[in-house]
């Protein structure tokens, strides 16, 4: 059976739910599953597999009574899938087996495991998996067929049919070739972050600028950056997301917490524009390296087969910097000693005010359009329309300069109230060109 150990080796210490002892003696668990529940513990998220990150109920650990012919049934919800708002997994407290429910329409339910402790094995090899490509994606088939034998051979009624739910993940993982599980990755960590920023964190911009220097950072260590020393960042040679702010911040700052003098933060993979615009919604100014001329080509010129090559070779690049497959990138990024925000900063806190109103306003949402409005689908709650503004990297290093002003004219992908983003992005005093249609974007250029 599965231990906790093998589980926070896994997952982590965070990624681990474990439920109260004395919350679960009154649920009528057995004692199989309780031990699964309070002792072992759920992981948080696994692959899109599953989730315990649930927009609208039923939520993680809520009890449910299902009406049936043969009398109620008690379960117990234990989480959902990352793609779809509207399933559940659910532990049926009386016979133990694990099954999915479907919301979307009439509610059906289909068992999935035939024990809890079977379904947590799953998940923990599913994440097994995940880690084992990070350093070799083109063994992903090799290494799926062997997981899909080993996980019939533990639970074989969950694969009883080629319909079954394990099944169809099986298939579905198979069929994920190396750029699709850069995205898989990518998307799990981006929804991490919205729930690890979302709680009760002060607003973005509040504060001191120490404050709000601190909050920069926690919100890219969120996102899967690690902050280290100088040591260790010297020794990590082939580290990746790795920042290392000044070794002396107090000195940077006043007694009250303002920013006295410019900090440098030295950098190794990753990508410089995410650092930029984290800081920049909370109104800091990081300068960072210039983009290489053979960069700026203009992506708007591109024809269709032209930008899904160079889709994909983003992908490609993200993929091999998240799995340390190039040699990564570094330098230094400054975050300036300066009351004149950048334009950067006064889109962010445009975006802010969007937040406000229920937008998913983000700079540098996503390496490619597509990939943007996948995150907003994901994160718009079922039965709501999208409400959205964004833009993506491949325009980011193209409209900005090293200071984070605008050069260029920066499109911005959008959904929902027109006049209302309009009114938005105009307090940035930028020149802003509204479309005349949902099809087109909102441009943003600099001021004349």
């Amino acid at each position: 059976m599965i231990t906790h150990e093998d589980m926070v080796e896994a997952f982590g210490d965070e990624g681990l739910l474990l439920m109260d002892e004395e919350q679960a003696r009154g649920r009528g668990f057995s004692d199989a599953d309780a031990e699964v529940l309070c002792q072992v513990g759920l992981p948080v998220r696994a692959d899109q597999v599953f989730t315990t990150f649930l927009p609208d109920e039923p939520r993680t650990g809520s009890p449910v009574v299902f009406k049936t012919g043969n009398g109620d049934v008690e379960v117990f919800i234990l989480g959902g899938t990352a793609g779809d708002a509207g399933m559940r997994y659910f532990l049926d407290i009386g016979s133990g087996v694990v099954g999915l429910l479907s919301l979307d329409g009439q509610a059906q339910a289909e068992k999935v495991n035939s024990s809890l402790a079977n379904f947590v094995e799953f998940l923990h090899r599913i994440r097994l998996r995940q880690q084992a490509l990070n350093g070799d994606p083109d063994a992903g088939q090799d290494y799926t067929e062997k997981l899909w034998q080993s996980l019939k051979e533990l639970d074989p009624d969950a694969f009883d049919s080629t319909e079954a739910w394990w099944s169809m993940v099986l298939e579905h993982l198979m069929d994920r070739g190396a750029i699709d599980e850069a995205r898989a990755f990518l998307q799990q960590r981006r929804a991490e972050v919205a729930e690890a920023v979302s709680g009760d964190e002060p607003a973005a911009g509040s504060g001191s600028h120490r404050d709000r220097f601190d909050r920069a950072l926690r919100r890219l260590e969120a996102q899967g950056w690690d902050v280290v020393d100088a040591e260790d960042f010297a020794a990590y040679t082939d580290g990746e997301g790795l920042l290392s702010p000044s070794a002396e911040l107090e000195d940077h700052f006043g007694a009250d917490g303002s920013l006295a003098k410019d900090v440098a933060i030295a950098w190794r993979g990753g990508l410089t524009s995410r650092i930029q615009s984290e800081f920049a919604r909370e109104g800091l100014v990081v300068s960072v390296p210039e983009q290489d001329e053979d960069e700026d080509e203009d992506l708007l010129d591109l024809d269709a087969d032209e930008l899904r090559k160079r889709s994909d070779a983003a992908m490609k690049a993200l993929f091999d910097s998240v799995h340390g497959l190039n040699e990564p990138k570094d330098g230094v990024v400054t975050c300036l000693a300066t009351d004149r925000p950048s334009d950067l900063c006064r889109i962010a806190r445009a975006f802010g005010r969007l937040a406000e109103h229920g937008y998913i306003a983000e700079p540098d949402l996503w390496p490619t359009p597509s990939g943007g409005w996948r995150q907003v689908q994901e994160r718009t709650r079922p039965g709501q329309e999208p409400k959205a503004v964004f833009w993506v990297t491949q325009r980011h290093t193209e409209c900005f300069d090293a200071r984070g002003n605008l050069t260029d004219e920066l499109p911005l992908q959008w959904a929902g109230d027109r006049e209302l983003i309009a009114e938005a992005l105009a307090e940035t005093g930028l020149a802003v060109a509204v479309p005349e249609d949902d099809g087109s974007t909102f441009i943003l250029a600099p001021a004349s």
